[in-house]
């Protein structure tokens, strides 16, 4: 495991150490959970902006015209 030196602005560690210890773990474990989730986040992104690149839309415009125009079921309303 590495170690890195971070300074945060004292609002945030203060914010983040609440968290911590609502969530009952140690500010360490809640900080590298924040990280990890955050790195989900942009390798999702990465992921979907790369499909976007090779979809074939006019496939997609193709199969979403053959979705029949009519109301929602009962309870399925936006």
């Amino acid at each position: 495991m590495s170690s890195y030196p971070l300074q945060l602005p004292e609002e945030l560690i203060q914010e983040v150490r609440q968290l911590a210890a609502a969530s009952q773990i140690p500010l360490e474990q809640w900080l590298i959970a924040a990280i990890t989730q955050q790195l989900e986040v942009e390798r999702s992104l990465s992921r979907l902006r790369q499909a976007s690149q090779v979809a074939d839309y006019e496939r997609f415009d193709q199969i979403l015209a053959r979705v029949p125009d009519i109301e929602p079921m009962l309870g399925d309303e936006l």
